[in-house]
């Protein structure tokens, strides 16, 4: 077995791993087993590994090893640790078994530069502006965490359902719950870059994806990459046939390292041996393999910096709106108010974090975690509220927090966790079934954990509830659980957790 099959085989084993983890941290199938939910934890540990979300939660360390590893080996997080890559290539692999021309249906095409760092502005300038919304669109991870919480668990789920019907000790039954926005995006989404790999294998990763454009700059100055040795070369075109990041200007022998994933699919390919993954070469060899830098691309990425500020602003704009629809005069709220979850210490924290990957949706036990719509406004679409129409936030939980990859939900210790106030309850006597039919409830002082309804008499002899709002933590427990219809007792949440 040659040296380089070696290399492509770990690459491929590793990216495999990786993404196996990560499918099994969202999907989150069944009990599981002691192995499986260490796995599950790896999966998890795994995630603050991706890019963005180390680079939101400012895990100056992570950021910083992805760089080194960038510098030294090029762009092979795009082909091992990027889980979205692994499924473009899936999706190169499956064309390929389809129909074996397709193996070799590659060519050489000019990076679209207007796209790639059009994009890498706009997504720089939204980070720095804290507008997670844009980030959610285009950040490769949080696709992928859509595309499974959305797609592949419901179904997964709906498996485990069937076969808990034969095999009820084993299987227990699972609530399968989807947002219909959230799957709308992620199944428009994964189509989308299904169809540029059928078509022209990872064309998402050197077009669209910021974290490729970024990668793809700093591996400029990477120390290995892969060269042609032209005195070994017979010009057959293999390698430009076999490249799936259309990278590989076989007629003038050159590669451009800011496309390559690093994926050795040419080093396979080529029989004479004249492809290698080595330290750079020297200067008057490095002609030969790397196309010179655009001299234009300061001004460019300073024209796009510009108008990208645009929509950046008009998101801010549009999130002040908001704000202000939910107060009124003196500070007082109007209308519903969403509820963040324990640790997003403040919808602009989360909304300026949050990049919707439903990690922590995809974790929470009671299922109140839901994508949002539109409760948070335009600049919050798909990122996790609390829903207590689904479930209430558990009183000894704080899953949400401790996965998060971003920093959007921070880690709370349960004691911590007990005292935070996400919101506070309000009763609606009208519509309480005690008033309104006569009849014994008390459900929402009965299961109320952090002790803040008590029953009291009212003038009609019946016992109503009586909040004490400042023990009150907004769990959604007695909103939740009551009979009524409409609801009798909610939680409006806080902007800033008490």
């Amino acid at each position: 077995m040659k040296r380089y099959n070696i290399l492509r085989i770990v690459r491929v084993a590793v990216a495999l791993l990786c993404f196996a983890l990560l499918t099994l941290t969202f999907v989150d199938w069944g009990n599981g087993t002691a192995t499986v939910d260490g796995l599950r934890d790896a999966g998890a540990e795994l995630a603050r590994w991706q890019f963005v979300p180390a680079l939101l939660s400012v895990s100056a360390l992570t950021v910083c090893l992805l760089l080194v590893l960038t510098l030294a080996f090029g762009r092979i997080y795009c082909s091992t640790l990027c889980p979205l890559g692994t499924v473009q290539d899936g999706v190169n692999t499956l064309r390929k078994y389809r129909n074996k021309s397709a193996r070799t249906r590659f060519s050489f095409r000019k990076p679209s530069h207007l796209l790639r760092y059009g994009v890498l502005a706009v997504t720089a300038l939204c980070v720095a502006a804290g507008v997670g919304f844009v980030v959610a669109l285009v950040d490769p991870y949080s696709i992928f965490g859509r595309v499974m919480h959305e797609g592949l668990r419901p179904v997964a789920q709906g498996t485990n359902n069937f076969l808990a019907l034969f095999f009820g000790d084993s299987f227990g039954r699972e609530v399968v719950s989807v947002s219909w926005l959230s799957a709308l995006v992620a199944l428009v989404t994964i189509g989308i870059i299904g169809l540029l790999a059928w078509i022209g294998g990872r064309r998402y990763c050197n077009s669209f994806c910021p974290v490729g454009t970024l990668l793809g700059e700093v591996s400029r100055a990477s120390l290995f990459k892969i060269q042609i040795d032209t005195s070994k070369c017979v010009d057959c075109g293999l390698c430009g046939r076999k490249c799936k990041g259309e990278c590989i200007d076989t007629a003038a022998h050159r590669i451009d390292p800011t496309r390559c994933v690093v994926c050795f699919d040419c080093i396979d390919a080529c029989s004479q041996g004249a492809i290698s993954f080595a330290m750079r070469s020297t200067p008057s060899t490095e002609k030969l393999t790397e196309k010179p830098a655009d001299k234009s691309r300061r001004s460019f990425l300073a024209t796009m910096a510009t108008v990208a500020a645009i929509p950046v602003a008009e998101a801010q704009q549009r999130h002040q709106r908001m704000e202000q629809a939910m107060q009124g005069e003196g500070g007082k709220h109007r209308g519903p108010r969403p509820v963040a979850p324990p640790g997003a210490q403040s919808i602009e924290h989360l909304q300026a974090k949050c990049t919707a990957c439903h990690l922590c949706i995809s974790k929470c036990p009671s299922h109140v975690l839901q994508p949002a719509v539109m409760e948070y406004g335009l600049q919050g679409v798909m990122q996790p509220v609390m829903r207590y129409d689904k479930g209430y936030c558990l009183y000894d939980c704080t899953l949400c927090g401790e996965v998060c990859p971003t920093g959007a939900i921070l880690p709370l210790a349960l004691e911590q966790k007990r005292m935070t106030q996400l919101g506070h309850a309000v009763f609606h006597r009208g519509r309480c079934v005690v008033a309104r039919d006569g009849v014994e409830c008390g459900n929402c002082a009965e299961h109320c954990p952090a002790d803040a309804i008590k029953l009291q008499r009212g003038v009609d002899g019946r016992m109503y509830p009586q909040i004490e709002k400042a023990l009150c933590i907004g769990c959604g427990a007695c909103e939740n659980l009551c009979p009524a219809t409409p609801k009798a007792i909610e939680v409006k949440g806080y902007t800033t957790h008490k």
